[in-house]
């Protein structure tokens, strides 16, 4: 039997390994910063729904991957909170969904879309709501309050559940996240050097993401 779409999705977003989650306060550093993204070779970006008309970044990221032949890059929109903004997200194009917390309603829209689902979890109960309502992979967030050791306590509990640490995950400590049980990781504003994306330097804001990347792969 073939995969279904969102198999085939997370297939694609668990071989990236890293995923930027990108939250600015305006729209136009935000397609900047997922600009490099896509330059550097990324295979899924998040987009935060906190960015000033996320949707229309989201169209206009697409349009550029497309435009670049970088038909297979997965874009999602992250912190949803309610089924109103589920539904607007699918509705622009978004390949998966993430929640900070367990909502239920995002799981059944996402699906019914063919798009991934990710929920927001930290403790064993929550994760186990998330489970319950169906959550392709669970986030654990914020994933620095217990650092890779929470992570590792909750897998060896839940060894089947795929999850994604997300919140203070860095370059140098992705690793450890990786060999506590992470399937992927998030990585948001560890992920650029400030002075660097200010300046808007993207040949070496692309240089360094495309090293963390490697590392990624590598870990």
């Amino acid at each position: 039997m073939a995969d279904s779409i969102p198999q085939q999705r997370w297939a694609v977003l668990r071989a990236a390994r890293l995923i930027p989650v990108l939250r600015y306060q305006d729209a136009d550093t935000a397609l900047y910063a997922a600009l490099v993204a896509l330059r550097a070779g990324c295979r899924g970006i998040e987009l935060t729904w906190t960015i000033p008309g996320v949707l229309e970044v989201l169209r206009s990221l697409r349009a550029e991957a497309e435009r670049a032949g970088h038909t297979d890059v997965l874009i999602g929109v992250g912190t949803v909170l309610d089924a109103e903004q589920a539904r607007s997200a699918l509705e622009a194009g978004a390949d998966f969904l993430v929640a900070p917390g367990v909502v239920p309603a995002l799981v059944e829209l996402a699906g019914a879309a063919g798009a991934l689902s990710m929920l927001g979890a930290f403790t064993p109960t929550e994760i186990i709501a998330a489970k319950a309502a169906g959550a392709d992979v669970v986030k654990i967030f914020p994933a620095d309050t217990g650092g890779p050791g929470h992570l590792a306590a909750v897998k060896a509990v839940f060894p089947d559940t795929l999850f994604c640490p997300t919140g203070g995950v860095t370059r140098d400590n992705m690793a450890a996240y990786y060999r506590a049980g992470a399937d992927i990781v998030g990585m948001g504003s560890n992920l650029f050097d400030k002075g660097r994306l200010a300046a808007r330097d993207t040949e070496a804001l692309v240089a360094s993401l495309q090293a963390t990347l490697k590392d990624a792969a590598a870990a």
